[in-house]
């Protein structure tokens, strides 16, 4: 593998650990917000706003082209070995929260809608991959 080849996936990798990261606080605003204020609709209108702008901006930055295709692994070794600690840094994380809420769902069970719960556990994903991404590729 050329030596462009890996920055150009490095470069790739931080910008999805950043859009993960971005998507993750912009997700866990939206899970958590309804239950702190009634008056949620202007908040998830802005989220999905983000989210699209966000997501545009992303592919708009990372040079996607309608002939590139997306790939599950990475070309480099050692970025493979990353985004695969990372994903297992997910499920471990996915699980404790879950225990978490379980634990202390006797509290809040009947203020919190099951879309609630399933955008906070999508922020949880996102900002643990992003930050494990950020985390291992720090050197």
């Amino acid at each position: 593998m050329m030596k462009q080849d890996i920055k150009a996936e490095e470069k790739f990798m931080g910008q999805n650990a950043w859009f993960s990261i971005f998507m993750g606080v912009t997700l866990l605003i939206i899970s958590v917000y309804p239950m702190l204020n009634k008056a949620s609709a202007p908040l998830l209108i802005l989220g999905v706003a983000a989210f699209f702008g966000s997501f545009f901006m992303f592919v708009v930055r990372g040079g996607f082209t309608r002939k590139m295709k997306y790939h599950l692994t990475y070309k480099d070794e050692y970025l493979n070995t990353i985004d695969t600690i990372a994903y297992k840094h997910v499920v471990l994380a996915l699980l404790f929260s879950m225990g978490a809420v379980y634990l202390s769902s006797d509290s809040f069970a009947l203020h919190i809608s099951h879309s609630m719960m399933a955008t906070f556990y999508l922020a949880i994903m996102c900002l643990v991959y992003g930050i494990s991404i950020l985390w291992q590729n720090r050197d």
